[in-house]
Formats: structure tokens, C-alpha cells, sequence
């Protein structure tokens, strides 16, 4: 049985969320609120339900675009923030993994380092980190969250 996740909108040829031609998956749901965000329709419930096989078919009928050994692209999920959906993430990255397609993540780093979230981290080629603000108070009031958990995030990154 494949884990379901909540997709607010797909891009099949974007070229700036990560190297190379990508397959773009916005999902839904942010737990912040900033006041900068270029993506506030992904907050709302407007978005579709679909399982890591269907997502996984979808992007599987754009492998041309990435080269013969998928060199040039890959898919790069954002948001929204994507890691409030790591459970279905992981389901969609082994898939995606086993045919050696290129994943990358785009988000704030705000979550939790679990054991299933590092397990998430394993399978990601690379993160585009939306650092919101070096300063924790400044970040708290833009955001409504301390950085303590995004700086942690991105510490241990940097650690691996």
C-alpha cells in the first residue's frame, strides 16, 4: 500500500528549484506563516490527495527530459512545506531512488530531526534551505517560530 500525500501543484519543466530541468511538486501545508512567502495558496486545504505510486507515474513519464543517466535534472519537491509529509516523502524518494532519479528538497528546515525524518535526509540528493532569519527573535517575529530548529536542521546537514 503506497502512502498518500497533499500536492497543491506540479510544474513538469522547471529550471530554478534545483539543478538542471526539474519536475517540480508543491505541497501542501505550511506550519508558518511569513509574511514574505511567495507560495500562500499552499497554507489553505486546495490541495490533491494522490499516492507516492501515482506521483511517482507522473514523474516517471518525464525521465527524457533528464538525460540518459539522469544527469541533467530529477525532481525537487517545495511547498508549502514539504516535510510535514516525510512519511509520503520517503515512499516516493525509495521509488524514485531504486531508478536513480536526483532528489532535492526546498524548505525551511523547521521540523523535528527524528529518526524517520533522517531516514527522509538519506534519501535526498540535495536541500535548498529557505533560511527565514539568522537572528532568533527577528526570525520569530517574521515567522512566529524561533530558528533553533532550522539552524539544527541545517547543523546536521552540514555534520553528514
Amino acid at each position: 500500500m503506497s502512502r498518500t500525500g497533499w500536492v497543491h501543484s506540479i510544474q513538469t519543466m522547471g529550471t530554478l528549484d534545483g539543478p538542471g530541468v526539474r519536475f517540480v511538486v508543491f505541497a501542501q501545508g505550511c506550519n508558518l506563516r511569513c509574511g514574505c512567502c511567495h507560495n500562500p495558496d499552499t497554507w489553505g486545504n486546495c490541495g490533491q490527495e494522490i499516492t507516492a505510486d501515482e506521483l511517482f507515474e507522473k514523474v516517471w513519464k518525464y525521465r527524457s527530459y533528464w538525460g540518459k543517466n539522469f544527469e541533467k535534472g530529477g525532481i525537487t519537491v517545495s511547498g508549502g512545506e514539504p516535510l510535514l509529509q516525510f512519511e509520503f516523502l520517503i515512499g516516493l524518494f525509495k521509488k524514485l531512488k531504486a531508478k536513480g532519479i536526483h532528489t532535492c528538497i526546498d524548505t525551511s528546515g523547521m521540523v523535528g530531526l527524528t529518526d524517520k525524518m533522517k531516514e527522509l535526509i538519506d534519501l535526498t540528493d540535495l536541500f535548498l534551505m529557505d533560511v527565514k532569519h539568522i537572528d532568533p527573535d527577528k526570525c520569530k517575529n517574521l515567522v512566529g517560530f524561533s530558528n533553533e530548529r532550522e539552524l539544527a536542521f541545517i547543523r546536521y546537514l552540514s555534520d553528514i
